[in-house]
Order: structure tokens, then C-alpha cells, then sequence
């Protein structure tokens, strides 16, 4: 069998775990090099944070350097898990980002979150740094967008100027109010069947529970978690797609 370097991209740390974390642990043990590339892991450049962001501090009740710390520690006992291998950019957050001319945050609130247009300056920054580090041999495996959040849009902008054929991953837990979306309903993207075994299942739940900052924001408990991953794998979710 030969053995292949899949490169899985991820607006935030927790966004390949939660949506494709069992076949990540199937490719792995398959044989296959598996990386993470988490894209917004960046620390935040200032501690000047906006009322959005502070917010979120509140939540976890750490500090913003103290946060991405506990998020990248969450992210490689994850990665661990599924035998995969984590890459942490430098990026930050949108709740962390600035406009650089007026210094003004780029986002304010949740409606800004998933209806801001993404950084053009941004996306072309991420662009460029993936061209050169990203091997011509390797499976890239990009968001779909779907949910609208801007990281993940801008994820998909990239995507887009990258001069290779992409593999996509459904954002979960964002389809699950999206079965309307224009992403899926237009036919853009065509599912690739796979079989996923039940060690890939339980491989994904524990992945998926090694993120404690996150978990309160979707499930009331780690049963309840578990059990939406299930039924998400069960329905066909969790596979790789690609354009039409």
C-alpha cells in the first residue's frame, strides 16, 4: 500500500476533529502521514482585546495567551488520538484581528462573526504561505464553508486560488443547520463514499472530547456528544467530498 500525505486545513483547533475527526484516525491507520494544519492558532498580538473577544475570555476564564495555550494543549492530545500530526500558523482568531487601518476590531458581535466579508490582505497572506510550504504530492482537505463563519470563509477563499485539486470536509457541527445552504442544495460538491469502522467512531468522540474549553458551547455532556457523533456517522456524515 502506498503510503500518501494528507494535509487536513483548519480554521480553528477543534474544526477537523469535530468534522471528519474518524476518518482522520482511518487514514492514519492505514498508513498514511496525516497533518493538521490549524490556521488561526495565532496569538493574540496585544492584550487590548474588544468586549466580543473578552467575552470569550470570561468563558473560559483565561487570559487571551493563556487560552490559545490551553487550545493548542487540547488540540495535540486530539491529534494524538487520531495519529495525526498538528501544525499550529500564527494567525489569530477573527475575535483577535484588527483592521489595519483604523485599528478598529473585525468583528463586534455573532452577526458580524458569520456576515463580515473575509480580509482580502488575509487570504492572500495564507495563500502565499501555503503555496510554498504545501508539497505538490499532498491531499489538501479544505471546509466547506458552510454556517458562514468568516474564518472558515476564508478558508474557502484560499482554497480557491490554490492551483491543485481540493478534497472538502462538511463543518460540523455547522451542517446541521445548513441542509438548505446554497453549498449543498446547488450541487456544487458530490460526497465521496467511505466506510468508517466503529474504532474510527471511537477514536472521533474521545478526539472530539479532549477540546473541554469547547464542548458547553454544543452539548449539555459528554454523553450527549458522543451519542451526535454517532447518529452524524450514522447518517453519512464525516466522509471527504469534492466539486462537481
Amino acid at each position: 500500500m502506498s503510503r500518501e500525505q494528507w494535509v487536513f486545513l483548519s480554521p480553528h483547533f477543534d474544526d477537523v476533529a469535530l468534522s471528519c475527526g474518524g476518518l482522520v484516525w482511518e487514514l492514519t491507520n492505514q498508513g498514511n502521514q496525516v497533518d493538521v494544519w490549524t490556521i488561526m492558532a495565532g496569538f493574540p498580538s496585544d492584550e487590548d482585546f474588544s468586549a466580543f473577544a473578552q467575552k470569550n475570555h470570561n468563558d473560559w476564564g483565561k487570559s487571551g495567551r493563556e487560552a490559545i495555550q490551553m487550545r493548542r494543549e487540547e488540540d495535540r492530545a486530539a491529534c494524538s488520538i487520531l495519529g495525526a500530526i498538528p501544525f499550529h500558523f500564527d494567525w489569530p482568531d477573527v475575535i483577535y484581528r484588527k483592521h489595519p487601518e483604523s485599528g478598529l476590531p473585525v468583528v463586534n458581535n455573532n452577526h458580524e462573526l458569520f456576515n463580515e466579508e473575509p480580509e482580502k490582505t488575509l487570504v492572500n497572506s495564507i495563500l502565499k504561505n501555503l503555496t510554498e510550504k504545501l508539497s505538490s504530492h499532498a491531499n489538501v482537505v479544505l471546509p466547506m464553508g458552510l454556517g458562514g463563519h468568516i474564518d472558515h470563509r476564508t478558508l474557502v477563499k484560499v482554497g480557491e486560488g490554490l492551483d491543485r485539486e481540493n478534497f472538502y470536509y462538511a463543518d460540523y457541527p455547522y451542517i446541521l443547520r445548513s441542509f438548505e445552504s446554497l453549498i449543498l442544495t446547488e450541487n456544487k460538491y458530490k460526497k465521496i463514499p467511505r466506510f468508517l469502522s466503529p474504532d474510527a467512531l471511537t477514536a472521533w468522540q474521545e478526539a472530539v472530547l479532549s477540546y473541554r474549553s469547547q464542548l458547553a458551547a454544543f452539548w449539555r455532556d459528554d454523553d450527549e456528544a458522543c451519542l451526535s457523533l454517532q447518529n452524524y456517522l450514522a447518517g453519512g456524515g464525516g466522509r471527504l467530498w469534492k466539486l462537481n
